[in-house]
Protein backbone atom coordinates (compact mmCIF):
# COMPACT_ATOMS: atom_id res chain seq x y z
CA UNK A 1 0.00 0.00 0.00
CA UNK A 2 1.06 3.63 -0.45
CA UNK A 3 1.47 5.94 2.53
CA UNK A 4 -2.14 7.17 2.35
CA UNK A 5 -3.46 3.60 2.37
CA UNK A 6 -5.03 2.65 5.69
CA UNK A 7 -4.40 -0.93 6.77
CA UNK A 8 -6.37 -0.39 9.97
CA UNK A 9 -9.41 0.74 7.97
CA UNK A 10 -9.14 -2.39 5.82
CA UNK A 11 -9.10 -4.55 8.95
CA UNK A 12 -12.04 -2.76 10.57
CA UNK A 13 -14.21 -3.04 7.46
CA UNK A 14 -13.48 -6.76 7.22
CA UNK A 15 -14.08 -7.27 10.94
CA UNK A 16 -17.47 -5.61 10.76
CA UNK A 17 -18.32 -7.61 7.63
CA UNK A 18 -17.36 -10.87 9.38
CA UNK A 19 -19.49 -9.89 12.38
CA UNK A 20 -22.43 -9.43 10.03
CA UNK A 21 -21.80 -12.84 8.38
CA UNK A 22 -21.49 -14.46 11.83
CA UNK A 23 -25.00 -13.39 12.73
CA UNK A 24 -25.91 -16.41 10.59
CA UNK A 25 -24.57 -18.74 13.30
CA UNK A 26 -26.90 -17.18 15.86
CA UNK A 27 -29.82 -17.32 13.44
CA UNK A 28 -29.28 -21.07 13.03
CA UNK A 29 -29.37 -21.85 16.75
CA UNK A 30 -31.88 -19.20 17.74
CA UNK A 31 -31.39 -15.88 19.49
CA UNK A 32 -31.92 -15.52 23.22
CA UNK A 33 -34.26 -12.56 23.42
CA UNK A 34 -33.79 -11.72 27.10
CA UNK A 35 -31.44 -8.88 28.11
CA UNK A 36 -28.67 -11.10 29.47
CA UNK A 37 -28.63 -13.33 26.40
CA UNK A 38 -28.54 -10.33 24.04
CA UNK A 39 -25.74 -8.59 25.95
CA UNK A 40 -23.59 -11.72 25.94
CA UNK A 41 -24.25 -12.37 22.24
CA UNK A 42 -23.19 -8.82 21.31
CA UNK A 43 -20.00 -8.94 23.38
CA UNK A 44 -19.21 -12.45 22.15
CA UNK A 45 -19.77 -11.67 18.48
CA UNK A 46 -17.84 -8.40 18.38
CA UNK A 47 -14.88 -9.34 20.57
CA UNK A 48 -14.37 -12.88 19.28
CA UNK A 49 -14.77 -12.27 15.54
CA UNK A 50 -12.49 -9.26 15.65
CA UNK A 51 -9.75 -11.56 16.95
CA UNK A 52 -9.56 -12.93 13.41
CA UNK A 53 -9.44 -9.40 12.05
CA UNK A 54 -6.47 -8.57 14.28
CA UNK A 55 -4.70 -11.77 13.22
CA UNK A 56 -5.25 -10.80 9.59
CA UNK A 57 -3.73 -7.40 10.30
CA UNK A 58 -0.73 -8.92 12.06
CA UNK A 59 -0.09 -11.23 9.09
CA UNK A 60 -0.20 -8.25 6.70
CA UNK A 61 1.68 -5.73 8.84
CA UNK A 62 5.26 -6.90 8.11
CA UNK A 63 4.75 -6.26 4.39
CA UNK A 64 3.98 -2.61 5.14
CA UNK A 65 7.55 -2.09 6.28
CA UNK A 66 9.68 -4.72 4.54
CA UNK A 67 7.90 -5.64 1.29
CA UNK A 68 5.36 -2.99 0.25
CA UNK A 69 4.82 -4.45 -3.24
CA UNK A 70 3.36 -7.55 -1.62
CA UNK A 71 1.18 -5.71 0.90
CA UNK A 72 -1.89 -5.50 -1.32
CA UNK A 73 -1.63 -9.16 -2.27
CA UNK A 74 -1.18 -10.15 1.37
CA UNK A 75 -4.21 -8.17 2.50
CA UNK A 76 -6.47 -9.64 -0.17
CA UNK A 77 -5.11 -13.16 0.33
CA UNK A 78 -5.51 -13.40 4.12
CA UNK A 79 -8.84 -11.58 4.24
CA UNK A 80 -10.23 -13.72 1.40
CA UNK A 81 -8.97 -16.88 3.08
CA UNK A 82 -10.73 -16.15 6.34
CA UNK A 83 -13.90 -15.00 4.56
CA UNK A 84 -14.02 -18.32 2.70
CA UNK A 85 -13.35 -20.23 5.92
CA UNK A 86 -16.12 -18.37 7.73
CA UNK A 87 -18.67 -19.01 5.00
CA UNK A 88 -17.78 -22.70 4.69
CA UNK A 89 -17.90 -23.07 8.46
CA UNK A 90 -21.32 -21.43 8.45
CA UNK A 91 -22.51 -24.00 5.91
CA UNK A 92 -21.03 -26.91 7.90
CA UNK A 93 -22.58 -25.57 11.11
CA UNK A 94 -25.99 -25.34 9.46
CA UNK A 95 -25.72 -29.00 8.44
CA UNK A 96 -24.03 -30.67 11.41
CA UNK A 97 -24.11 -28.12 14.27
CA UNK A 98 -20.36 -28.39 14.58
CA UNK A 99 -17.52 -26.29 13.26
CA UNK A 100 -14.78 -27.16 10.82
CA UNK A 101 -11.89 -29.06 12.36
CA UNK A 102 -8.80 -30.68 10.97
CA UNK A 103 -10.47 -34.08 11.20
CA UNK A 104 -13.31 -32.95 8.95
CA UNK A 105 -10.85 -31.36 6.51
CA UNK A 106 -8.93 -34.63 6.38
CA UNK A 107 -12.16 -36.42 5.58
CA UNK A 108 -13.05 -33.87 2.93
CA UNK A 109 -9.72 -34.11 1.14
CA UNK A 110 -9.25 -37.82 1.79
CA UNK A 111 -9.82 -40.72 -0.60
CA UNK A 112 -13.38 -41.36 0.61
CA UNK A 113 -14.53 -37.74 0.33
CA UNK A 114 -16.68 -38.40 -2.76
CA UNK A 115 -18.68 -40.97 -0.87
CA UNK A 116 -19.08 -38.98 2.35
CA UNK A 117 -19.65 -35.54 0.84
CA UNK A 118 -21.79 -35.83 -2.25
CA UNK A 119 -22.24 -32.46 -3.97
CA UNK A 120 -23.74 -31.81 -7.43
CA UNK A 121 -21.69 -30.11 -10.14
CA UNK A 122 -23.84 -27.01 -9.80
CA UNK A 123 -22.79 -26.70 -6.19
CA UNK A 124 -19.10 -26.89 -7.08
CA UNK A 125 -19.60 -24.20 -9.73
CA UNK A 126 -21.41 -21.99 -7.25
CA UNK A 127 -18.64 -22.53 -4.71
CA UNK A 128 -15.88 -21.52 -7.11
CA UNK A 129 -17.98 -18.56 -8.23
CA UNK A 130 -18.46 -17.52 -4.60
CA UNK A 131 -14.71 -17.69 -3.95
CA UNK A 132 -14.03 -15.51 -6.97
CA UNK A 133 -16.67 -13.05 -5.75
CA UNK A 134 -15.06 -12.93 -2.30
CA UNK A 135 -11.65 -12.16 -3.80
CA UNK A 136 -13.12 -9.36 -5.90
CA UNK A 137 -14.97 -8.04 -2.86
CA UNK A 138 -11.72 -7.93 -0.88
CA UNK A 139 -10.08 -6.03 -3.71
CA UNK A 140 -12.99 -3.59 -3.52
CA UNK A 141 -12.57 -3.20 0.24
CA UNK A 142 -8.87 -2.58 -0.29
CA UNK A 143 -9.62 0.20 -2.80
CA UNK A 144 -12.27 1.66 -0.49
CA UNK A 145 -9.86 1.75 2.44
CA UNK A 146 -7.59 4.10 0.48
CA UNK A 147 -10.24 6.80 0.68
CA UNK A 148 -11.12 6.42 4.37
CA UNK A 149 -8.56 7.82 6.78
CA UNK A 150 -9.07 7.33 10.52
CA UNK A 151 -7.43 9.67 13.00
CA UNK A 152 -5.14 8.03 15.60
CA UNK A 153 -7.46 9.02 18.46
CA UNK A 154 -10.39 7.17 16.85
CA UNK A 155 -8.21 4.12 16.34
CA UNK A 156 -7.35 4.20 20.06
CA UNK A 157 -11.02 4.59 20.99
CA UNK A 158 -11.98 1.62 18.81
CA UNK A 159 -9.25 -0.56 20.35
CA UNK A 160 -10.29 0.46 23.89
CA UNK A 161 -13.90 -0.42 23.13
CA UNK A 162 -12.85 -3.80 21.74
CA UNK A 163 -10.66 -4.57 24.76
CA UNK A 164 -13.54 -3.64 27.06
CA UNK A 165 -15.88 -5.96 25.14
CA UNK A 166 -13.31 -8.78 25.08
CA UNK A 167 -12.71 -8.60 28.83
CA UNK A 168 -16.44 -8.26 29.46
CA UNK A 169 -17.27 -11.27 27.29
CA UNK A 170 -14.72 -13.50 29.04
CA UNK A 171 -15.68 -12.37 32.54
CA UNK A 172 -19.38 -12.76 31.78
CA UNK A 173 -18.80 -16.26 30.43
CA UNK A 174 -16.68 -17.26 33.45
CA UNK A 175 -19.46 -16.09 35.75
CA UNK A 176 -22.18 -17.67 33.62
CA UNK A 177 -20.40 -21.02 33.51
CA UNK A 178 -19.87 -20.97 37.28
CA UNK A 179 -23.50 -20.10 37.92
CA UNK A 180 -24.78 -22.36 35.11
CA UNK A 181 -26.63 -19.54 33.33
CA UNK A 182 -28.18 -21.17 30.23
CA UNK A 183 -28.38 -18.01 28.13
CA UNK A 184 -24.61 -17.65 28.42
CA UNK A 185 -22.99 -21.08 28.38
CA UNK A 186 -25.21 -22.45 25.62
CA UNK A 187 -23.85 -19.79 23.24
CA UNK A 188 -20.19 -20.78 23.46
CA UNK A 189 -20.43 -23.30 20.63
CA UNK A 190 -22.09 -20.84 18.27
CA UNK A 191 -18.91 -19.25 16.90
CA UNK A 192 -15.85 -21.13 15.62
CA UNK A 193 -12.66 -21.55 17.69
CA UNK A 194 -14.18 -19.95 20.79
CA UNK A 195 -12.37 -20.76 24.04
CA UNK A 196 -13.58 -18.21 26.61
CA UNK A 197 -12.30 -17.86 30.15
CA UNK A 198 -13.32 -20.41 32.79
CA UNK A 199 -12.65 -19.70 36.46
CA UNK A 200 -14.71 -22.20 38.46
CA UNK A 201 -11.94 -23.24 40.84
CA UNK A 202 -10.71 -19.69 41.34
CA UNK A 203 -14.21 -18.47 42.22
CA UNK A 204 -14.66 -21.32 44.71
CA UNK A 205 -11.32 -20.45 46.34
CA UNK A 206 -12.47 -16.84 46.62
CA UNK A 207 -15.50 -18.03 48.59
CA UNK A 208 -18.22 -17.83 45.93
CA UNK A 209 -20.86 -20.54 45.67
CA UNK A 210 -22.66 -21.61 42.48
CA UNK A 211 -26.38 -21.08 42.16
CA UNK A 212 -28.17 -24.10 43.60
CA UNK A 213 -31.71 -23.59 42.34
CA UNK A 214 -32.48 -24.04 38.68
CA UNK A 215 -32.83 -21.26 36.16
CA UNK A 216 -36.02 -21.16 34.17
CA UNK A 217 -35.70 -22.20 30.55
CA UNK A 218 -34.63 -19.46 28.15
CA UNK A 219 -37.33 -18.25 25.77
CA UNK A 220 -35.59 -19.78 22.81
CA UNK A 221 -32.85 -22.34 22.39
CA UNK A 222 -31.27 -24.49 19.78
CA UNK A 223 -32.49 -27.97 20.72
CA UNK A 224 -35.46 -29.69 19.13
CA UNK A 225 -36.04 -32.51 21.60
CA UNK A 226 -38.06 -34.61 21.22
CA UNK A 227 -38.78 -34.15 17.54
CA UNK A 228 -42.49 -34.76 18.10
CA UNK A 229 -44.59 -35.19 21.26
CA UNK A 230 -44.68 -38.71 22.65
CA UNK A 231 -47.84 -40.78 22.33
CA UNK A 232 -48.02 -43.08 25.36
CA UNK A 233 -50.55 -45.05 27.36
CA UNK A 234 -48.77 -46.11 30.53
CA UNK A 235 -51.63 -47.82 32.35
CA UNK A 236 -49.68 -50.57 34.10
CA UNK A 237 -47.30 -48.21 35.91
CA UNK A 238 -44.50 -50.74 36.24
CA UNK A 239 -41.67 -49.59 38.51
CA UNK A 240 -38.31 -48.81 36.92
CA UNK A 241 -34.96 -49.44 38.59
CA UNK A 242 -31.60 -48.76 36.95
CA UNK A 243 -28.53 -50.04 38.79
CA UNK A 244 -25.23 -48.77 37.42
CA UNK A 245 -21.86 -49.95 38.70
CA UNK A 246 -19.14 -47.45 37.89
CA UNK A 247 -16.27 -48.93 35.82
CA UNK A 248 -17.73 -52.45 35.62
CA UNK A 249 -16.41 -54.23 32.55
CA UNK A 250 -18.25 -56.99 30.74
CA UNK A 251 -15.94 -59.90 31.59
CA UNK A 252 -16.57 -59.54 35.35
CA UNK A 253 -20.04 -61.02 35.04
CA UNK A 254 -19.04 -64.63 35.76
CA UNK A 255 -19.45 -67.20 38.53
CA UNK A 256 -16.07 -66.41 40.02
CA UNK A 257 -16.30 -62.64 40.43
CA UNK A 258 -20.06 -62.05 40.51
CA UNK A 259 -21.54 -65.37 41.64
CA UNK A 260 -24.76 -63.90 43.03
CA UNK A 261 -25.77 -61.98 39.94
CA UNK A 262 -24.71 -65.00 37.86
CA UNK A 263 -27.37 -66.98 39.71
CA UNK A 264 -30.00 -64.27 39.28
CA UNK A 265 -29.63 -64.21 35.51
CA UNK A 266 -30.85 -67.78 35.36
CA UNK A 267 -34.25 -66.69 36.66
CA UNK A 268 -37.28 -66.19 34.40
CA UNK A 269 -37.55 -62.70 32.99
CA UNK A 270 -33.79 -62.13 33.00
CA UNK A 271 -32.02 -61.23 29.75
CA UNK A 272 -28.24 -61.00 29.47
CA UNK A 273 -26.77 -58.96 26.62
CA UNK A 274 -23.32 -60.35 26.00
CA UNK A 275 -22.20 -57.90 23.33
CA UNK A 276 -23.08 -54.57 24.90
CA UNK A 277 -21.04 -51.36 24.75
CA UNK A 278 -21.32 -48.03 26.49
CA UNK A 279 -21.84 -44.69 24.79
CA UNK A 280 -18.31 -43.68 25.75
CA UNK A 281 -15.29 -44.40 27.90
CA UNK A 282 -16.11 -42.16 30.88
CA UNK A 283 -18.82 -41.57 33.45
CA UNK A 284 -20.15 -38.42 31.83
CA UNK A 285 -20.51 -40.02 28.41
CA UNK A 286 -21.73 -43.36 29.75
CA UNK A 287 -24.52 -42.00 31.94
CA UNK A 288 -25.56 -39.36 29.42
CA UNK A 289 -25.92 -41.95 26.66
CA UNK A 290 -27.78 -44.28 29.01
CA UNK A 291 -30.46 -41.77 30.02
CA UNK A 292 -30.72 -39.54 26.95
CA UNK A 293 -29.87 -42.08 24.26
CA UNK A 294 -27.84 -39.28 22.69
CA UNK A 295 -24.10 -38.73 22.25
CA UNK A 296 -22.19 -36.46 24.59
CA UNK A 297 -22.01 -33.71 21.94
CA UNK A 298 -25.43 -32.62 23.25
CA UNK A 299 -24.20 -32.34 26.86
CA UNK A 300 -23.66 -28.58 26.99
CA UNK A 301 -27.03 -27.80 25.47
CA UNK A 302 -29.06 -29.98 27.82
CA UNK A 303 -27.02 -28.80 30.79
CA UNK A 304 -27.41 -25.13 29.96
CA UNK A 305 -31.18 -25.59 29.59
CA UNK A 306 -31.51 -27.83 32.68
CA UNK A 307 -33.45 -30.14 30.37
CA UNK A 308 -33.87 -33.73 31.63
CA UNK A 309 -34.19 -36.74 29.32
CA UNK A 310 -37.55 -38.07 28.20
CA UNK A 311 -36.79 -41.20 30.22
CA UNK A 312 -36.97 -39.17 33.46
CA UNK A 313 -39.42 -36.40 32.55
CA UNK A 314 -42.03 -38.89 31.28
CA UNK A 315 -41.77 -40.85 34.53
CA UNK A 316 -42.37 -37.69 36.55
CA UNK A 317 -45.25 -36.76 34.25
CA UNK A 318 -46.82 -40.20 34.82
CA UNK A 319 -46.65 -39.79 38.60
CA UNK A 320 -43.58 -41.91 39.32
CA UNK A 321 -41.89 -41.22 42.62
CA UNK A 322 -38.17 -40.56 42.04
CA UNK A 323 -35.71 -42.69 44.00
CA UNK A 324 -32.22 -41.48 43.09
CA UNK A 325 -29.43 -42.94 45.21
CA UNK A 326 -25.93 -42.27 43.95
CA UNK A 327 -22.79 -43.14 45.85
CA UNK A 328 -20.62 -40.46 44.24
CA UNK A 329 -21.88 -36.88 44.12
CA UNK A 330 -24.22 -35.95 41.28
CA UNK A 331 -22.56 -32.55 41.10
CA UNK A 332 -19.41 -33.89 39.41
CA UNK A 333 -20.21 -34.58 36.64
CA UNK A 334 -23.16 -32.20 36.89
CA UNK A 335 -25.94 -34.73 36.45
CA UNK A 336 -28.12 -32.63 38.74
CA UNK A 337 -28.13 -30.03 35.95
CA UNK A 338 -29.26 -32.35 33.16
CA UNK A 339 -30.23 -35.99 33.79
CA UNK A 340 -31.99 -35.29 37.10
CA UNK A 341 -32.73 -31.58 36.63
CA UNK A 342 -36.47 -32.04 36.99
CA UNK A 343 -36.33 -33.77 40.38
CA UNK A 344 -37.02 -31.68 43.47
CA UNK A 345 -35.01 -32.23 46.66
CA UNK A 346 -32.58 -34.42 44.76
CA UNK A 347 -30.29 -36.55 46.92
CA UNK A 348 -26.87 -35.35 45.74
CA UNK A 349 -24.55 -37.96 47.28
CA UNK A 350 -23.97 -40.52 50.01
CA UNK A 351 -22.35 -40.60 53.45
CA UNK A 352 -19.11 -42.42 54.10
CA UNK A 353 -15.34 -42.03 54.03
CA UNK A 354 -14.71 -44.58 51.28
CA UNK A 355 -16.46 -45.57 48.08
CA UNK A 356 -17.66 -48.88 49.45
CA UNK A 357 -19.12 -47.17 52.53
CA UNK A 358 -20.96 -44.68 50.33
CA UNK A 359 -22.22 -47.56 48.17
CA UNK A 360 -23.58 -49.26 51.25
CA UNK A 361 -25.23 -46.03 52.35
CA UNK A 362 -26.89 -45.63 48.94
CA UNK A 363 -28.38 -49.12 49.16
CA UNK A 364 -29.51 -48.60 52.75
CA UNK A 365 -31.21 -45.34 51.80
CA UNK A 366 -32.94 -47.06 48.90
CA UNK A 367 -34.27 -49.68 51.30
CA UNK A 368 -35.47 -46.89 53.59
CA UNK A 369 -37.20 -45.29 50.61
CA UNK A 370 -39.05 -48.56 49.95
CA UNK A 371 -40.17 -48.58 53.58
CA UNK A 372 -41.73 -45.11 53.43
CA UNK A 373 -42.81 -44.75 49.79
CA UNK A 374 -46.42 -44.30 48.76
CA UNK A 375 -47.58 -47.80 47.87
CA UNK A 376 -50.09 -46.56 45.31
CA UNK A 377 -47.40 -44.78 43.28
CA UNK A 378 -44.80 -46.44 41.04
CA UNK A 379 -41.18 -45.44 41.51
CA UNK A 380 -38.36 -44.55 39.15
CA UNK A 381 -35.16 -45.68 40.80
CA UNK A 382 -31.47 -45.18 40.12
CA UNK A 383 -28.70 -46.70 42.22
CA UNK A 384 -25.16 -45.71 41.26
CA UNK A 385 -22.42 -47.80 42.89
CA UNK A 386 -18.83 -46.56 42.83
CA UNK A 387 -16.61 -49.19 44.49
CA UNK A 388 -14.95 -50.70 41.35
CA UNK A 389 -14.11 -47.23 40.09
CA UNK A 390 -12.04 -46.67 43.25
CA UNK A 391 -10.92 -50.30 43.71
CA UNK A 392 -12.64 -50.04 47.08
CA UNK A 393 -14.03 -52.78 49.34
CA UNK A 394 -14.16 -53.83 53.02
CA UNK A 395 -11.06 -55.66 54.26
CA UNK A 396 -13.08 -58.80 54.97
CA UNK A 397 -14.02 -58.93 51.26
CA UNK A 398 -10.47 -59.61 50.12
CA UNK A 399 -11.23 -62.74 48.09
CA UNK A 400 -8.73 -62.51 45.23
CA UNK A 401 -5.03 -62.41 46.06
CA UNK A 402 -2.42 -61.11 45.67
CA UNK A 403 -4.18 -57.73 45.65
CA UNK A 404 -2.43 -54.39 45.62
CA UNK A 405 -3.51 -50.76 45.64
CA UNK A 406 -2.69 -48.74 42.53
CA UNK A 407 0.11 -46.22 42.58
CA UNK A 408 -0.13 -44.70 39.13
CA UNK A 409 3.33 -43.17 39.39
CA UNK A 410 4.89 -46.64 39.50
CA UNK A 411 2.92 -48.21 36.67
CA UNK A 412 4.39 -48.95 33.23
CA UNK A 413 3.35 -51.05 30.26
CA UNK A 414 5.52 -53.87 31.64
CA UNK A 415 3.91 -53.84 35.08
CA UNK A 416 2.24 -57.12 36.01
CA UNK A 417 -1.50 -56.30 36.11
CA UNK A 418 -2.50 -59.34 38.23
CA UNK A 419 -2.39 -57.80 41.75
CA UNK A 420 -4.25 -54.72 40.53
CA UNK A 421 -6.77 -56.83 38.63
CA UNK A 422 -7.39 -58.78 41.84
CA UNK A 423 -7.90 -55.52 43.72
CA UNK A 424 -10.46 -54.57 41.11
CA UNK A 425 -12.15 -58.00 41.26
CA UNK A 426 -12.51 -57.68 45.03
CA UNK A 427 -14.37 -54.41 44.63
CA UNK A 428 -16.63 -55.93 41.96
CA UNK A 429 -17.25 -58.94 44.21
CA UNK A 430 -18.45 -56.53 46.90
CA UNK A 431 -20.72 -54.74 44.40
CA UNK A 432 -22.19 -58.13 43.50
CA UNK A 433 -23.34 -58.53 47.09
CA UNK A 434 -25.01 -55.13 47.08
CA UNK A 435 -26.86 -55.89 43.84
CA UNK A 436 -28.02 -59.20 45.28
CA UNK A 437 -29.18 -57.39 48.42
CA UNK A 438 -31.33 -55.02 46.35
CA UNK A 439 -32.85 -57.78 44.20
CA UNK A 440 -33.52 -59.98 47.23
CA UNK A 441 -35.20 -57.11 49.05
CA UNK A 442 -37.45 -56.39 46.06
CA UNK A 443 -38.41 -60.05 45.91
CA UNK A 444 -39.29 -60.13 49.63
CA UNK A 445 -41.50 -57.08 49.17
CA UNK A 446 -43.27 -58.72 46.18
CA UNK A 447 -42.04 -55.88 43.99
CA UNK A 448 -39.90 -57.91 41.64
CA UNK A 449 -42.79 -58.90 39.42
CA UNK A 450 -43.78 -55.27 38.93
CA UNK A 451 -40.35 -53.71 38.39
CA UNK A 452 -38.41 -53.33 35.17
CA UNK A 453 -34.74 -53.58 36.17
CA UNK A 454 -31.58 -52.65 34.30
CA UNK A 455 -28.16 -53.60 35.65
CA UNK A 456 -25.21 -52.19 33.75
CA UNK A 457 -22.19 -49.85 33.91
CA UNK A 458 -21.20 -46.43 32.69
CA UNK A 459 -17.93 -47.64 31.13
CA UNK A 460 -15.29 -50.34 31.48
CA UNK A 461 -11.91 -50.37 33.18
CA UNK A 462 -8.62 -51.28 31.55
CA UNK A 463 -5.88 -52.74 33.71
CA UNK A 464 -2.97 -52.86 31.28
CA UNK A 465 -4.82 -55.61 29.40
CA UNK A 466 -3.30 -54.67 26.06
CA UNK A 467 0.07 -53.76 27.60
CA UNK A 468 -0.15 -50.20 26.28
CA UNK A 469 0.13 -48.78 29.82
CA UNK A 470 -3.57 -47.92 30.07
CA UNK A 471 -4.85 -48.13 33.64
CA UNK A 472 -8.47 -47.10 34.03
CA UNK A 473 -10.69 -45.41 31.46
CA UNK A 474 -10.95 -42.26 29.34
CA UNK A 475 -7.79 -43.45 27.59
CA UNK A 476 -9.04 -45.26 24.49
CA UNK A 477 -12.10 -46.99 23.04
CA UNK A 478 -11.03 -50.63 23.30
CA UNK A 479 -13.35 -53.31 24.63
CA UNK A 480 -11.71 -53.04 28.05
CA UNK A 481 -12.84 -49.44 28.43
CA UNK A 482 -16.17 -49.48 26.58
CA UNK A 483 -17.63 -53.00 26.64
CA UNK A 484 -19.84 -53.46 29.70
CA UNK A 485 -22.34 -55.97 31.09
CA UNK A 486 -26.06 -55.51 30.65
CA UNK A 487 -28.73 -57.47 32.49
CA UNK A 488 -32.39 -56.61 32.00
CA UNK A 489 -35.22 -58.01 34.08
CA UNK A 490 -38.50 -57.72 32.21
CA UNK A 491 -41.45 -58.93 34.34
CA UNK A 492 -43.37 -59.93 31.21
CA UNK A 493 -40.57 -62.08 29.79
CA UNK A 494 -41.22 -65.62 30.98
CA UNK A 495 -37.81 -67.15 30.41
CA UNK A 496 -34.14 -66.22 30.79
CA UNK A 497 -32.46 -65.17 27.56
CA UNK A 498 -28.93 -64.73 26.32
CA UNK A 499 -28.68 -62.14 23.55
CA UNK A 500 -25.51 -61.96 21.49
CA UNK A 501 -26.16 -59.24 18.89
CA UNK A 502 -24.51 -55.87 19.43
CA UNK A 503 -26.38 -53.41 21.66
CA UNK A 504 -25.35 -50.19 23.34
CA UNK A 505 -26.33 -47.80 26.12
CA UNK A 506 -28.28 -45.83 23.54
CA UNK A 507 -30.76 -48.72 23.41
CA UNK A 508 -31.70 -48.72 27.11
CA UNK A 509 -33.89 -45.61 27.29
CA UNK A 510 -35.91 -46.50 24.14
CA UNK A 511 -36.57 -49.95 25.61
CA UNK A 512 -38.00 -48.53 28.82
CA UNK A 513 -39.97 -45.87 26.97
CA UNK A 514 -41.55 -48.49 24.69
CA UNK A 515 -41.85 -51.44 27.10
CA UNK A 516 -42.82 -49.61 30.31
CA UNK A 517 -44.25 -46.22 29.30
CA UNK A 518 -45.92 -47.90 26.31
CA UNK A 519 -45.07 -45.14 23.85
CA UNK A 520 -45.79 -45.79 20.19
CA UNK A 521 -43.34 -43.27 18.68
CA UNK A 522 -40.40 -44.29 16.60
CA UNK A 523 -37.37 -44.42 18.87
CA UNK A 524 -35.68 -41.96 16.53
CA UNK A 525 -38.19 -39.29 17.59
CA UNK A 526 -36.28 -38.91 20.85
CA UNK A 527 -33.08 -40.96 20.63
CA UNK A 528 -30.42 -42.53 18.42
CA UNK A 529 -31.03 -46.03 19.75
CA UNK A 530 -33.31 -49.02 19.28
CA UNK A 531 -35.34 -51.22 21.57
CA UNK A 532 -32.90 -53.73 23.07
CA UNK A 533 -35.18 -56.61 22.09
CA UNK A 534 -35.56 -55.46 18.50
CA UNK A 535 -33.18 -57.48 16.37
CA UNK A 536 -32.79 -54.57 13.97
CA UNK A 537 -29.27 -54.73 12.54
CA UNK A 538 -27.07 -52.03 14.03
CA UNK A 539 -24.88 -51.02 11.10
CA UNK A 540 -22.60 -49.10 13.43
CA UNK A 541 -22.29 -47.70 16.94
CA UNK A 542 -21.20 -44.26 17.98
CA UNK A 543 -19.22 -43.45 21.11
CA UNK A 544 -17.89 -40.25 22.61
CA UNK A 545 -15.04 -39.04 24.75
CA UNK A 546 -14.47 -35.57 26.06
CA UNK A 547 -12.66 -34.59 22.88
CA UNK A 548 -13.48 -37.46 20.50
CA UNK A 549 -16.27 -38.71 18.33
CA UNK A 550 -16.06 -42.42 17.54
CA UNK A 551 -17.69 -44.72 15.01
CA UNK A 552 -17.47 -48.47 15.54
CA UNK A 553 -18.40 -51.12 12.98
CA UNK A 554 -17.92 -54.62 14.32
CA UNK A 555 -14.44 -54.57 15.81
CA UNK A 556 -13.23 -51.69 13.66
CA UNK A 557 -13.03 -48.31 15.36
CA UNK A 558 -12.41 -44.89 13.85
CA UNK A 559 -11.64 -41.99 16.22
CA UNK A 560 -12.06 -38.31 15.27
CA UNK A 561 -10.66 -35.99 17.89
CA UNK A 562 -11.03 -32.25 18.36
CA UNK A 563 -7.33 -31.75 17.71
CA UNK A 564 -7.55 -32.83 14.11
CA UNK A 565 -6.48 -36.46 13.97
CA UNK A 566 -8.29 -39.47 12.51
CA UNK A 567 -7.12 -42.86 13.72
CA UNK A 568 -8.19 -46.44 12.96
CA UNK A 569 -8.04 -49.15 15.63
CA UNK A 570 -9.31 -52.62 16.38
CA UNK A 571 -11.20 -53.52 19.56
CA UNK A 572 -7.91 -53.98 21.47
CA UNK A 573 -6.73 -50.48 20.54
CA UNK A 574 -4.20 -51.73 18.05
CA UNK A 575 -3.69 -49.58 14.96
CA UNK A 576 -5.68 -50.94 12.06
CA UNK A 577 -5.64 -50.43 8.31
CA UNK A 578 -9.25 -51.56 8.04
CA UNK A 579 -11.35 -48.80 6.51
CA UNK A 580 -14.94 -48.10 7.50
CA UNK A 581 -17.56 -47.73 4.79
CA UNK A 582 -17.76 -43.98 4.02
CA UNK A 583 -21.56 -44.16 3.83
CA UNK A 584 -21.56 -45.23 7.48
CA UNK A 585 -19.44 -42.24 8.45
CA UNK A 586 -21.85 -40.00 6.60
CA UNK A 587 -24.85 -41.58 8.35
CA UNK A 588 -23.18 -41.35 11.77
CA UNK A 589 -22.68 -37.61 11.36
CA UNK A 590 -26.46 -37.28 11.28
CA UNK A 591 -26.63 -38.61 14.85
CA UNK A 592 -24.79 -35.53 16.09
CA UNK A 593 -27.22 -33.06 14.51
CA UNK A 594 -30.66 -34.69 14.51
CA UNK A 595 -32.04 -32.89 17.54
CA UNK A 596 -31.09 -29.37 16.59
CA UNK A 597 -33.45 -26.91 14.98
Amino acid sequence: MEKKDNLFTFIIINGLLWCFISLGFFKIVGFYIDILGIIFAILFLFSHIFLFAWVTGILCLPFKYIAKPFLKFSCVFWASLFSVFLLIDLFVFSQYRSHIGLAMLELFFGPASREIFVFPVSMWLMSFGSILFIILAEVGILLLSKHISLKPKWIKVFIIIWVFCFVGYNCLYAWGKFMMVPQIISQRKVLPLAFPLSADRRLVKLGFEPKKDLYSLPKQGRLNYPLVPLLCSNTGKTNVLIIVVDALRWDMLNKEVMPLLSNWIKQPGMSVFTNHISGGNGTETGIFSLFYSLPRSYWDDFTSLNLPPILVSKALEDGYEPAIFASAKLTSPTFYRNVFAGIKDLRIGSKGNTSWERDLNAVEDFEEFLNRRELNKPFFGFIFLDAPHAYSYPLEEKVFTPAKELNYLLLTKDTDPLPYLNQYKNSVHFSDKLIDRVLTDLKKRNLLDNTFIVITADHGQEINDSHHNFWGHNGNFSDYQTKIPLVVYHPNKGFPAKIDYRTSNYDVAPTIIESVYNCSNSTFDYSVGYNLFAQTPRRFNILSGYTEKVVRVGDNIIVFDDFGSIQHYDNHFRPSKEEIDPSIIKESLEYFRRFYK
